[in-house]
């Protein structure tokens, strides 16, 4: 991965550009982190400062929305903190018990952590901080396995092996032997969006690249992914960060 400056009318930008053997297009993607750009293997530097030029006006909106974004504070693991799930939130309610194990519980909008009273804070905030991980990848995979497998279904494809992680930034990834992984962190999202994640690597069991007829499966199975993909974008998650 290297670093680019391009000039855009007043502005100098700079953006990360790798290449990757997947690509048949060129891909650009504005996120926290700024501009980053794929370039199929065989694609030279300059077409993608010429694909950035071609999308100056999207690129340029896209970042000046990322800088309006509030940042989220990170999850401290206390009482009454709030974390995003399905577009709302579900508050923290952290209650000390004479136990060992920490046992998360949903009860409406709340969701009851019980911890070992003996812990001191610091370690106290941390245990319940890998305890929601753990909670979270496992609500994730419950929710996400069964829709990934229906549009599987829908597409006339193998019934996927789904797994779930916590990524930095991909939402969701199909390998060539036909399991797929999703991002935990979806879960924060409106549900709505979820199915459009596993809508879109279901369509990746039959073809693994963004070609014609990748959209062509997906305008069957949900037409109007497209909104659901800018909503994405252009939302973040409810709660704190983690």
């Amino acid at each position: 991965m290297i670093t680019r400056t391009i000039r855009l009318g007043e502005r100098e930008l700079a953006y990360t550009l790798d290449r990757s053997a997947r690509r048949r297009t060129i891909g650009l993607k504005v996120g926290p982190d700024g501009l980053s750009v794929v370039l199929p293997q065989r694609a030279s530097a300059s077409e993608a400062d010429r694909a950035v030029r071609a999308r100056a006006g999207w690129i340029l909106d896209r970042l000046d929305k990322q800088a309006r974004r509030v940042i989220a504070p990170p999850l401290q693991g206390v009482d009454g903190e709030k974390i995003g799930w399905l577009g709302g939130v579900l508050t923290l309610r952290v209650t000390p018990h004479d136990r060992a194990r920490t046992a998360l519980t949903r009860d409406g909008d709340y969701l009851d952590v019980r911890v070992d009273a003996g812990l001191e804070p610091s370690l106290c905030a941390a245990t319940i901080r890998r305890a929601l991980s753990r909670w979270r990848r496992e609500q994730a995979l419950a929710l996400m396995a069964p829709k990934v497998a229906g549009y599987a279904q829908a597409l006339s494809a193998p019934r996927p092996t789904v797994r779930v992680r916590e990524q930095a930034s991909r939402w969701g990834s199909c390998s060539a032997d036909g399991s797929i992984r999703m991002n935990a962190r979806l879960i924060g999202y409106d549900e709505a969006l979820i199915d459009y994640v596993c809508a879109h690597e279901a369509c990746h069991l039959l073809e693994m690249n963004h070609s014609r007829r990748f959209y062509s499966l997906l305008d069957q199975i949900m037409p109007d992914h497209r909104a659901r993909r800018t909503r994405l974008r252009e939302t973040d998650p409810p709660g704190v960060a983690y």
